[in-house]
Formats: C-alpha cells, sequence, structure tokens
C-alpha cells in the first residue's frame, strides 16, 4: 500500500470517529435538556409551600400550611407525630398479615397457629 493511502485511511477512520462522538453527544444533550423540562415540569405540580428560614414570625420553625390534594411531607412534621403514625401503620400490617394467615390456614382447614389467636 502507497504512503499516502494510510494518511487517507486514518483521516477517514478520525472524521467518521468525529461525526459519531458529535451525532452522540447531540442526541444526549437532547435527551437531557428533555429530562430536565419534564423534571421542571414535575417540580411545578408538586411544588409545596414551605416558609422563609430567615422570617422573623412566629411561623419560621412551624410546619407548613398543607396544600388541598398534596400531603405535608413527614420531614416537616414532628418526629414524635412521624413515629406515633409508623407504630400505629406498622400494626396495622401486622394485624392484616396475621387476619389473611388466619382466613387461609381456616380455608385449607388447617390448624390455627397459637400466635394467631390474640385472645389467648
Amino acid at each position: 500500500m502507497l504512503w499516502w493511502m494510510w494518511i487517507v485511511l486514518w483521516v477517514a477512520l478520525v472524521a467518521v470517529s468525529v461525526i459519531f462522538l458529535v451525532v452522540v453527544g447531540f442526541r444526549v444533550f437532547r435527551r437531557g435538556m428533555r429530562t430536565l423540562g419534564e423534571f421542571g415540569e414535575a417540580m411545578d405540580r408538586l411544588q409545596v409551600n414551605v416558609p422563609p428560614a430567615d422570617a422573623a414570625d412566629d411561623r419560621a420553625g412551624a410546619a407548613p400550611s398543607a396544600v388541598p390534594g398534596i400531603p405535608v411531607p413527614a420531614v416537616f412534621s414532628a418526629p414524635d407525630t412521624v413515629r406515633a403514625a409508623r407504630a400505629l401503620a406498622r400494626t396495622r400490617r401486622i394485624d392484616d398479615r396475621r387476619a389473611r394467615r388466619v382466613a387461609t390456614r381456616a380455608g385449607r382447614e388447617q390448624p390455627q397457629l397459637l400466635q394467631d389467636m390474640p385472645h389467648l
């Protein structure tokens, strides 16, 4: 092969590589901008009014008022309230599982477990 054919070959390979990287970069940029746009729309929909931290009135440390239809995040609730709600939900889930287990065992005509009999 002639020496100038090597130069043409390498120039063509580098040109194709640069074109490929530009196309891939452009596609990644467009998808990233689309994702950021959708993220902005989601933030607009889920926006919760939080009072500024440097407010001088009584509401500076208080939880934000709930917007109808949007629950207040647990971060802004009192820790004792969140702990009590979590314990209540955990107890409710345990009782629901126990009731399903008792119903399943009764449907299969299997003996019940003593731990599933709260009245004993």
